[in-house]
């Protein structure tokens, strides 16, 4: 069954087509957009960012064919000529339009706090934490990966040396920062640096969710050890959720099969 409009949507993105959904936050009468997969052009495979996501491929997919599909998404316009301007009755499902006139304003707001806190980085500008964890947040809720590559650089420093020092708020901001950064380094294809932000995450609180994150950019980036050593920590503490237990399983494997 397709997605109805105000489930799932799907533009294009950098790395192929982007599915989003509108998540309410009704504790503060507001909403925003988060990215919950990238489908992969000519390929069926889904780059799953959210449990969601997994779960539901299918809807993913979905999600993608509709936006391909459609004629308004695809038409030319510009703001000062009317003339170009999409008809929402092109559309099966108008409101269609207005959800994605939505989307284009929160964009437009995320962009402008990009602006501010990127001025401030190169300015020397001392940021807050929940600034800090405020921009990772809109980078990784809209799927800016290029947009963040300036910003996580300027940043790991800053919040390398916090988690070092055990340096936290009582909102946890710097964890939760540095797991955002993890994601967005990991969305990039650099499992790597993705595994050190999450273990420094970690230094500063462990959770289920920021160490299932570590077993799996320890698998992607080939380090078994630290696979095993993120194993462990889970499963002192939760059961293993099925994802992480193929991972345990295929960890197994290749210690038993590995030449050294």
């Amino acid at each position: 069954m397709a997605p109805t409009v105000l489930d799932e949507f799907a533009l294009s993105g950098e790395r192929g087509i982007d599915v989003f959904r509108r998540v309410e936050d009704e504790k503060h009468r507001r909403h925003r957009y988060e990215c919950l997969a990238t489908i992969i052009p000519d390929s069926d495979e889904v780059r799953c960012f959210a449990p969601y996501a997994r779960k539901f491929p299918e809807r993913m997919h979905a999600a993608a064919r509709d936006y391909l599909e459609s004629r308004f998404l695809a038409q030319r316009m510009a703001f000062g000529d009317p003339s170009t301007y999409p008809d929402a009755g092109v559309s099966e499902r108008p409101i269609e339009l207005f959800l994605y006139l939505d989307f284009f304003r929160a964009w437009q707001v995320g962009e402008q706090e990009i602006a501010r806190v990127e001025r401030a980085l190169q300015q020397g500008t001392s940021l807050r934490p929940p600034e800090v964890s405020g921009v990772l947040r809109l980078l990784l809720d809209f799927n800016r990966l290029t947009r963040a590559a300036p910003i996580i650089n300027a940043l790991w420093p800053m919040l390398n040396e916090a988690a070092s020092l055990g340096a936290e708020d009582q909102w946890q901001n710097t964890g939760f920062a540095l797991r955002m950064l993890g994601d967005l380094q990991r969305r990039s294809g650099r499992p790597e640096r993705a595994l050190a932000a999450y273990e420094l995450s970690l230094a500063l609180g462990v959770n289920a969710h920021r160490c299932g994150l570590a077993i799996e950019a320890a698998q992607e980036a080939g380090n078994s050890d630290a696979v095993k050593r993120h194993l462990a920590t889970y499963e002192e503490r939760w059961p293993l959720p099925e994802h992480l237990a193929q991972i345990k399983a295929g960890s197994a494997v290749t210690s038993i099969g590995g030449s050294s």
